[in-house]
């Protein structure tokens, strides 16, 4: 992630922390195309030395791939249409009868049917395997009136165009099929019409190739040789291991003009900050010029305007840049500290730990890319610092330390989740702060709650749609109903807690949106003293404030002072309006974004 500095001397510097520094748009899923390059900024680095890798190539392929399929859509109870004659209709029918479905004309005329189109954005650098959230949503001349409820049947998503009346499509990116979580609920809103006509598939498409990222050799350095030093440079910094033991570079130099590049596995939740880390590295350094790099970059690193390059160009330099970077550790300035310590977090020195672990408690300027340090280390202090956080105030912090702690161990017993019958998973966590329920809009379905033995009050009644309610009992218990026309009652007590009522709906044959609105529904009444929250992840494109010092030579240690404890405050303010807003979510609506 980069940070651009605005000077001015009539007012406060304003630094900007972006999601890598590189601004992209949706675009195609091949990632050379000639046109790529005159878009990509000049020059990475201002040296006077040996040239490094930004200098005589630009990075490719880093527009967001946008994918599509079409699909039938099924289960829906009678809002669903028979789709009029269109190439997207022929494309749907041809699909379903390859797949000997038995009256295909029928099954897609039915009201409980749908054609909808698939939609997925595949990021720069993504592997096969990898999940992605697949977007749901009904045609332009479209009947349907709501996809709630609905499931969409396995499709294909592909680079797709209608040409000559037929839709044509390439190869295929994504499979996937699922429920679909309809953005009138994902909102926590029922008054407009269009919500329930989309909606968003958690997870439900699997990557099926790579999306390389790449490099071009700009135009007056275009030659075998140059290309082949360049990738020789990169892999002399960044290799793997494979399954037999040997080194393998993550540079592939494919001719003159292009160098593919494998996003490096300490990484994969960064590509932009790979690619930057990338061009900084030197071509052909010696060991007096590596030196003076070294210290020009050290140099960089302690001034608070610099400091992200510095860190940067330090890491591009691999170990021999660790004391350099530990020196940064001891400035006042919060952000040195942290552009220090994130730099060592990629080198995989623990000596970041604790700098990481407090932008993470208490800047929320730096907390998004803190976490994501965090899963790049490998020492085992990781795991206690993280189960640490878990007992934060804020949600953005509690949440950011178990997702993180999920990455990185998986089934932890302290976060370990319960397959709730394959429709969500459920992690009951102990937390010493205040109780949060907290649910997952993104990449997985997935309920979190953070606290022991949550109570729910038993004279709160709820009738929520299909069949389903909720009510107190004599003895103090909580009874789930479920009541379906032509089937049997089904009717299940539990204990008065937010956890096994979530489980009694599950047994009631209740799905995760449903967990979701019964649970804001009885914060809404009153019945849960308790924070609901929705995808409380920290944002990649917060704003650090740093004021600019006019004498950096004589007032910088002053200044550095206050302004650490500006930082401290904001935090603390910040972390208090977040509780207020939870609060008063309530009087609103029973919905809450951040």
């Amino acid at each position: 992630m980069t940070i651009r500095a605005l000077q001015s001397r009539s007012r406060p510097l304003t630094i900007l922390l972006l999601a890598g520094g590189l601004l992209v748009s949706p675009g195609c899923v091949s990632w050379f195309h000639e046109e790529d390059v005159a878009i990509v900024d000049e020059s990475p680095a201002e040296w006077e030395l040996s040239r490094v890798v930004g200098d005589l190539t630009v990075p490719v392929g880093l527009q967001v791939a946008k994918i599509q399929g079409v699909s039938m859509v099924t289960g829906l109870d009678n809002t669903g249409s028979d789709p009029p004659p269109s190439p997207l209709q022929e494309a749907l029918l041809n699909e379903m009868r390859i797949r000997k479905i038995a009256k295909p004309n029928t099954e897609l005329a039915s009201p409980r049917t749908s054609l909808v189109v698939a939609e997925a954005y595949i990021e720069p650098g993504a592997r096969v395997g990898q999940r992605v959230d697949i977007r749901v949503l009904t045609s332009r001349d479209s009947e349907t009136t709501s996809l709630v409820d609905g499931w969409m049947l396995e499709t294909s998503l592909s680079e797709s165009a209608v040409l000559e009346g037929r839709l044509r499509k390439g190869e295929t990116f994504v499979r996937g099929h699922g429920a679909i979580l309809t953005d009138n609920i994902r909102e926590g809103r029922d008054d407009s019409e269009i919500l329930l006509k989309r909606g968003v598939i958690l997870g439900g498409g699997i990557l099926k190739k790579d999306r390389p990222i790449g490099l071009a050799m700009r135009a007056d350095n275009v030659s075998v040789q140059a290309s082949a030093r360049v990738g020789q440079s990169i892999n002399s910094r960044f290799f793997s291991y494979q399954n037999g033991g040997g080194k393998t570079g993550v540079a592939n130099p494919l001719d003159d003009k292009k160098i593919e590049l494998r996003v490096h596995p300490k990484y994969f939740e960064n590509v932009p900050r790979f690619l930057r880390v990338v061009r900084y590295i030197p071509i052909g350094d010696t060991t007096e010029e590596r030196l003076q790099r070294i210290q020009n970059a050290e140099a960089e690193l302690m001034i608070p305007e610099s400091s992200e390059a510095g860190a940067m160009k330090l890491e591009a330099l691999g170990k021999d840049s660790l004391d350099s970077l530990k020196k940064g550790l001891a400035s006042k300035s919060p952000l040195v500290r942290f552009c220090a310590a994130e730099a060592l977090a990629y080198l995989d020195d623990p000596a970041a730990i604790p700098t990481l672990t407090e932008a993470a408690r208490s800047q929320s300027e730096f907390r998004h890319r803190a976490y994501i340090a965090f899963g790049t280390l490998d020492d085992l202090t990781v795991i206690d610092e993280l189960e640490g956080l878990l007992h934060c105030e804020s949600a953005e912090a509690r949440y950011g330390a178990f997702d993180t702690l999920l990455e990185k161990t998986g089934k932890a017993p302290i976060i370990r989740g319960v397959d709730m019958k394959g429709k969500f998973i459920f992690h009951p966590i102990r937390s010493k702060a205040s109780p949060l329920v907290h649910f997952r809009l993104s990449e997985r379905p997935e309920v979190v709650v953070f606290g022991d033995n949550i109570p729910v009050r038993t004279d709160a009644i709820l009738l929520m749609p299909k069949g389903l309610t909720i009510t107190g009992t004599t003895d103090g218990k909580v009874k789930v109903t479920r009541v379906v026309a032509g089937r049997e009652n089904r009717s299940f007590v539990c204990e008065p807690t937010v956890t096994e009522l979530i489980k009694g709906i599950v047994d009631a044959d209740g799905d995760y949106p449903e967990v979701m609105k019964v649970i804001y529904s009885l914060k809404q009444q009153g019945a849960i003293d308790a924070r609901v929250e929705a995808d409380s992840l920290a944002h990649n494109d917060r704003v650090y404030f740093l004021e600019r010092e006019e004498d950096s030579d004589s007032d910088y240690a002053d200044d550095e002072m206050l302004e650490e404890e500006a930082v401290t405050e904001d935090a603390e303010a910040a972390e208090s309006e977040e509780i207020a807003a939870s609060e008063k979510s309530g009087d609103k609506s029973w919905w809450r974004f951040w």
